[in-house]
């Protein structure tokens, strides 16, 4: 997989890095099953997407994929709050967005994922 199919875009890479901490923080919590409701959604909404699982486990991702997502996921919530949406909504929004990345990477056109990960940039 290449790192957009990873979500490793620019802002992603910089967050692991500055905040390697936090990311053994979130590994751990996955690893017991006891984390923050949005990083629980972004691990467990994979389960839905058998293509993009399997890519994952095979590179053996699926974990730092999930955390990657996390941190996508809390940039789209920030830019959803910017564009004048109240929390909730914001959250939704940024749910369905990162949903639609899931579906668009468990295709299997490569077509309909390079759409999507030109987005990310």
């Amino acid at each position: 997989m290449t790192q957009g199919e990873l979500l490793l875009t620019g802002s992603v890479i910089a967050f692991r890095a500055e905040h390697f901490e936090t990311i053994k923080n979130w590994e751990l919590q996955l690893a017991m099953d006891e984390c923050a409701a949005d990083l629980h959604f972004c691990y467990h909404s994979l389960e839905e997407y058998p293509n993009l699982i399997a890519h994952l486990d095979a590179t053996e991702y699926r974990l730092d994929f999930a955390i990657n997502a996390h941190i996508l996921h809390a940039r789209l919530q920030e830019q959803f709050l910017d564009d004048g949406h109240i929390g909730p909504i914001a959250l939704e929004h940024a749910n369905d967005e990162l949903l639609k990345i899931y579906c668009a990477l468990n295709e299997k056109e490569p077509k309909k994922r390079a759409a999507i990960l030109k987005s990310l940039q």
